[in-house]
């Protein structure tokens, strides 16, 4: 199985393995392949395997794909192959076919079928997809209570002004 490590300029480092025929890169989450660096465009380029040969094509990305520095639109991958997505290292290694990794959770992994993208039938592992760890939703703790103090505040302010007014304090 081929499989790609890769390795951001602050040091962040991961492997994923290149599962179907024609893998999507970028930055936004659609992709086969996320990678979040601000040098990787949301929708940088694709692996493909065309006849057993892996290519990585850039799909017009702003900080666009490199060979020994120089920008190419189109990288051939052989083994040990390395090139840069955006600023991105990315070392291609392609092995004998390897054991199926221990599932973690217990559940089988779920494939989707491309076909729906209009590029391949090949299914992709969504499962197998590496990240640079959990997905992290942020909470609205510290502002929600700011706001909501905000609005405590206004009303007191109100309702003392109207009491002023009225001549409710002391008249």
């Amino acid at each position: 199985m081929a499989r790609i490590t890769l390795q951001t300029p602050d040091g962040n480092a991961f492997e994923a393995e290149l599962s179907a025929a024609l893998m999507t890169v970028g930055r936004a989450e659609d992709n086969d392949l996320q990678i979040p660096d601000g040098s990787v465009s949301s929708h940088h380029g694709q692996f493909a395997n065309e006849s057993g040969q892996w290519t990585f094509t850039d799909l017009g990305s702003t900080n666009g794909t490199k060979v020994n520095g120089e920008r190419v639109e189109r990288v051939e991958l052989g083994d040990g192959a390395s090139f840069e997505i955006g600023s991105v290292a990315a070392v291609f290694y392609e092995d004998a076919p390897a054991a199926a990794p221990a599932s973690r959770g217990g559940t089988a992994p779920r494939t989707v079928s491309a076909a729906a993208g209009g590029f391949s039938s090949t299914p992709i592992e969504r499962a197998a997809r590496r990240g640079f760890g959990p997905k992290v939703k942020q909470k609205d703790g510290p502002r929600t209570m700011i706001v909501a103090l905000g609005i405590v505040s206004l009303l007191v302010t109100i309702g003392i002004a109207a009491m002023l007014f009225s001549g409710g304090l002391g008249n």
